[in-house]
């Protein structure tokens, strides 16, 4: 048995000052009882008092600050060379696990030798269910979320793109990939892959984990509430998390050929005018701005335009 801590949770965190103590506050209530777990947060060269809220947390979390933004598995790698648990649970900085959840992550990565990586049941603050798992990006699941087809009545449950439905987190499941706002994994699987600043990361390293000879599964009785691009909505322009999207799908596309990137274009661009189309009507009716349809509109654009990113190193 390791000498080290059962567990090692990264924390990635930039400019999230609001939010860290509590994340941090959560994850101590989550984990295994009788400790076993390590805290590390990276800080990804924030420009608030996010290390100064750390501190006054009060609570035992070892700080790696960082000089500039290497962007989410950038951040977790850095950390992931300093964790020295069997496990490694990654926990975005808006995201709080309820009590126990990382230790029943782990139980079921401790009892399936088969399991490479456990995803938690994920939910909005408002208690919603946030889609947390899901299928390898092919061109159907692409096009059936386009159309919204992941949540209309009997469709929703068949799975494709992404689980999007409460029924599909009844009980514990193998699936492609899950979230990576709160997982756990073995420590010895590869670090993420470091293709695109963020998004699509966690795909990436769940493919990994397959290649590995590895499983993936989602574990609705580890939950969490998860706010979802607090940190990135606060620091970068609206269409920002769209662009990194359409870089990420691009790349996951480019080695299919030139045919499957343009359907790939094709499929973006469908799906940001569908949203145009139902968020703008929902807007004006509601009296509402148009921040939904400027960011579909920077998706959109994207699509378009963007050349297949090169890989980063």
């Amino acid at each position: 048995m390791s000498a080290g801590p059962r567990v090692s949770v990264v924390v990635v965190t930039h400019n999230n000052s609001l939010l860290i103590g509590d994340c941090l506050r959560a994850i101590s209530a989550s984990l295994p009882d009788g400790g076993g777990g390590e805290v590390i947060v990276v800080d990804n060269a924030s420009g608030d008092d996010t290390i100064a809220a750390i501190e006054r947390t009060g609570l035992a979390v070892e700080v790696v600050a960082l000089q500039h933004n290497v962007g989410f598995a950038g951040g977790v790698n850095r950390g992931r060379e300093r964790a020295q648990g069997a496990c490694v649970a990654l926990v975005n900085s808006d995201a709080f696990p309820d009590p126990g959840c990382i230790a029943r992550l782990l139980e079921r990565l401790e009892r399936d030798p088969r399991a490479g990586i456990v995803g938690a049941g994920l939910r909005y603050p408002s208690g919603e269910l946030q889609p947390s798992a899901g299928t390898f990006p092919s061109l159907l699941g692409g096009l059936w979320v386009a159309l919204f087809l992941h949540r209309a009545p009997g469709l929703s449950r068949i799975g494709i793109g992404y689980l999007a439905v409460p029924g599909l987190y009844r009980r514990a499941r193998r699936v492609d990939w899950v979230s990576g706002a709160v997982c756990a994994a073995r420590a010895d699987l590869p670090a993420l892959p470091e293709t695109t600043f963020m998004y699509g990361e966690d795909v990436r390293w769940a493919a990994a984990c397959r290649d590995a000879g590895l499983e993936v599964w989602v574990e609705p009785a580890a939950t969490a509430v998860h706010i979802g691009r607090a940190s990135v909505d606060a620091s970068q322009d609206p269409g920002f998390a769209q662009r990194q999207r359409v870089a990420f799908e691009l790349a996951w596309f480019a080695p299919r050929g030139a045919a499957a990137v343009l359907a790939a274009r094709g499929v973006l661009v469908l799906h940001a005018l569908a949203r145009i189309v139902v968020f703008g009507a929902l807007d004006a009716a509601r009296g509402r701005g148009g921040g939904r349809v400027r960011e579909y509109g920077a998706l959109a654009r994207a699509a378009v335009t963007m050349s297949i990113p090169a890989a980063r190193t």
